[in-house]
C-alpha cells in the first residue's frame, strides 16, 4: 500500500498538470481568437471600417494602405468572400488570406496586376487571381509563397517571376494550386530558386512553365497538359533542377523543351515522370549554341540530363529529338 507521503506527493503532481492544460487551453483560445491581424469584407455595411473583425476594410487596398502608414510588418489580413476588383500592392511580409479559394477573387482587369510582391516576404492562399494582364509579379526582392489559388486568365502570363539569386531568401514557392486559361505562360520565371508542387498547370497559350537560366529547385507531381507550346521550356545553362513525378500529356509541341544556347552545362534530372500524347516530341533538346559545344551533342546532353524511371511514350513525332 503506498504511503500517505506518497499520495501526497501524486496530489502535488497533479495541480501543475492541471495547471498547465488549462494554460493550453486558454492559449489555444486565444491564438485562434486572435489569429488574424485585419480583415477585409467588400459586403461589409458598416459606416466605419477599422480592419477589426467587426468593422472590416471595404478593399484589399484600404488594408495595405493602412498597414503601409502605420509601418506595420509580419502582418496577415483575411479577405471575406467576394469580387475585389483592384490591383495589390504586397508588402511589409505581409500575408493574405481568403475566405474560399473559388468564391474569393481579386480581378485585376484594366489594372497592371492582380497582386504584385514589392519587396516582401509573403504568403497568398485561398484566392482566386483573374483577368489582370499579368495576375501575379514578383519582383527580385521578394521571396513568395502561394499555396491553394486558382491563377487563370490573365492578358499575357499568369505569374512573372524576376531574375534574383537562387537562395532560400528568394525562393519561389507554388503549391497546391491551378493555373489555367491565360493569354500566353502559365508560369514565366527568371533565375531563382524555386518550388512548384503538387498543381494543374494547363490551357495556357504558349508554355505551361518557362524557365531561364541559372535556376535552381524542383517542380513535382504536377498535371501539366493542353498548353499551346511545351508542357515545361527551359534552359540548359547553369540549372540545377529536379524534375520529378509529373504528368505531361497533351501539349500543343512538346511534353519538356530544354534549350542550349551554348556550352556552358547544367544539371537536369528527370525522375519518375509519364510524358505521354504531346503532339510533337515527348523531350526536345533544342540547340542554338552555333557549334560552340565541341564534343557531340548527345554527349553533351548526356552529361547534363539524366533520365531515370520516365514512361514516354505515343508522342506524335517520337519520344526524343536533338534538333
Amino acid at each position: 500500500m503506498p504511503s500517505k507521503d506518497r499520495i501526497k506527493q501524486k496530489k502535488h503532481q497533479l495541480i501543475p498538470g492541471a495547471a498547465l492544460a488549462v494554460f493550453l487551453l486558454f492559449a489555444v483560445s486565444v491564438a485562434k481568437a486572435d489569429s488574424y491581424d485585419f480583415y477585409v469584407d467588400q459586403g461589409s455595411a458598416e459606416v466605419q471600417e477599422n480592419g477589426t473583425e467587426e468593422y472590416p476594410f471595404k478593399t484589399i487596398g484600404a488594408a495595405m494602405s493602412h498597414i503601409k502608414s502605420e509601418k506595420y510588418k509580419n502582418k496577415n489580413v483575411y479577405i471575406r468572400k467576394g469580387t475585389y476588383s483592384e490591383q495589390v500592392e504586397l508588402e511589409n511580409n505581409t500575408d493574405l488570406i481568403g475566405e474560399d479559394r473559388n468564391e474569393t477573387t481579386i480581378d485585376g482587369s484594366g489594372r497592371s496586376y492582380g497582386i504584385y510582391f514589392r519587396s516582401t516576404k509573403s504568403r497568398v492562399s485561398n484566392l482566386t487571381v483573374e483577368k489582370a494582364p499579368t495576375n501575379i509579379k514578383v519582383d527580385k526582392q521578394s521571396k513568395a509563397i502561394i499555396n491553394n489559388c486558382t491563377i487563370c486568365e490573365a492578358g499575357s502570363n499568369g505569374v512573372e517571376v524576376d531574375k534574383s539569386k537562387n537562395s532560400d531568401k528568394y525562393k519561389f514557392t507554388f503549391r497546391n494550386s491551378s493555373i489555367v486559361d491565360n493569354g500566353k505562360r502559365g508560369m514565366y520565371i527568371h533565375k531563382r530558386k524555386i518550388e512548384i508542387a503538387g498543381c494543374e498547370i494547363s490551357g495556357n497559350v504558349e508554355e505551361g512553365i518557362d524557365l531561364h537560366t541559372g535556376m535552381r529547385g524542383t517542380v513535382r507531381n504536377n498535371n501539366i497538359k493542353s498548353n499551346g507550346e511545351s508542357g515545361i521550356e527551359m534552359m540548359m545553362a547553369g540549372t540545377k533542377i529536379s524534375i520529378k513525378g509529373n504528368s505531361l500529356s497533351s501539349n500543343d509541341t512538346q511534353g519538356i523543351t530544354i534549350q542550349v544556347y551554348s556550352s556552358q552545362r547544367g544539371t537536369m534530372k528527370l525522375t519518375g515522370n509519364s510524358i505521354r500524347n504531346n503532339k510533337n516530341y515527348g523531350v526536345r533538346y533544342a540547340r542554338y549554341d552555333r557549334n560552340s559545344i565541341k564534343i557531340k551533342y548527345w554527349q553533351f546532353i548526356k552529361k547534363c540530363v539524366k533520365l531515370k524511371k520516365n514512361t514516354i511514350q505515343n508522342n506524335s513525332d517520337g519520344d526524343f529529338s536533338y534538333i
